[in-house]
């Protein structure tokens, strides 16, 4: 093209490249819907069936009721503002399997990259039987679960998790870098906690295994004749409240003390080892700490 010709077809030119800047930024505002994802759905269940969920970065409520199925409604809304590089197709599938829920996130695409405003608001609702069990998988989020009396797992990371009303007899944690509470509980207790705290009022547990990393270990509980005990923690806190029952409690402690209050007979007492016995119950407690702290409660 000669330069007479160029200046004759400036214009065009111009025209068209205002066009395809203008399409390549539709196409980076077309992807900040692709996140957006809405359910809301009943399905049939077993009422002593499981809830297997798998979820992140959401904020999780499931509540026990006299209801026969399960509601389930999801909402995630994404919001941006500015220009958005890539994009994520993002579904959740539920599926009916044996009388269970299975709940999936699908997620598909490359990496999003932002220059401006990126929001996510993402919450899952379900509502259940409340002799259901749960197994859960959880990945920076917040779980909330109320009156499920089945058994409950949870295998969480960088999340929190609040209990109330669950009446099951066990219970299998999984935390790292998250904190468990609970306001009552009976049974068994599993507990791997990796910088995590657990946190538990008004127990009748009749087994526990517990073992932290730098993690509080608070627990409230009655002491069964013949039940085991055992917590293990490398660098926390370990406080046990005893509201009935007794037993003989074995503790090792390498740079940690041991603190008692009530009718504790000492048995035998070291530089790392400490060996009590309270009431005439046959309850046996373990319990280990390197750089920690045990305190007893009756």
């Amino acid at each position: 093209m000669d330069w007479a010709s160029y200046q004759r077809n400036q214009p065009l030119i111009m025209k068209k490249a205002i066009l395809l800047f203008s399409s390549f930024c539709f196409s980076f505002l077309a992807y900040s819907q692709d996140g957006n994802f809405h359910l809301d759905q009943v399905y049939k269940v077993n009422k002593n069936g499981t809830i297997d969920l798998r979820s992140s970065d959401a904020k999780v409520f499931i509540v026990g009721s006299n209801r026969s199925d399960v509601h389930i409604k999801i909402d995630r809304k994404i919001t941006t503002k500015g220009m958005v590089w890539g994009g994520k197709e993002f579904s959740v599938e539920v599926e009916e399997t044996n009388g269970d829920i299975v709940i999936r996130e699908r997620e598909s695409g490359g990496t999003v990259s932002v220059v401006g405003y990126y929001r996510e608001e993402y919450r899952i609702d379900i509502e259940a039987p409340m002799d259901m069990s749960l197994e859960i998988k959880g990945d920076d989020g917040d779980y909330f679960i109320k009156n499920i009396n089945g058994a409950i797992a949870l295998d969480m990371d960088d999340a929190d998790a609040e209990l109330v009303g669950c009446k099951g007899d066990r219970f299998k944690f999984s935390v790292d870098d998250g904190d468990i509470k609970m306001d009552q509980a009976r049974g068994r207790l599993e507990v791997r906690a990796d910088d995590g705290d657990v946190e538990i009022r008004n127990a009748a547990f009749t087994f526990i295994d517990a073992d932290l990393d730098d993690g509080d270990f608070i627990v409230e509980t009655s002491l069964a004749d013949n039940g085991e005990y055992n917590v293990k923690a490398e660098d926390g806190y370990v406080a046990i409240k005893i509201t009935n029952g007794g037993g003989e409690f074995y503790i090792r402690h390498d740079d940690g003390r041991v603190i008692t209050e009530g009718d504790f007979d000492k048995v035998e007492r070291s530089e790392d080892r400490t060996r009590l016995k309270i009431n005439n119950g046959t309850a046996k407690v373990t319990i280990r700490v390197d750089d920690g702290r045990v305190r007893l409660t009756k």
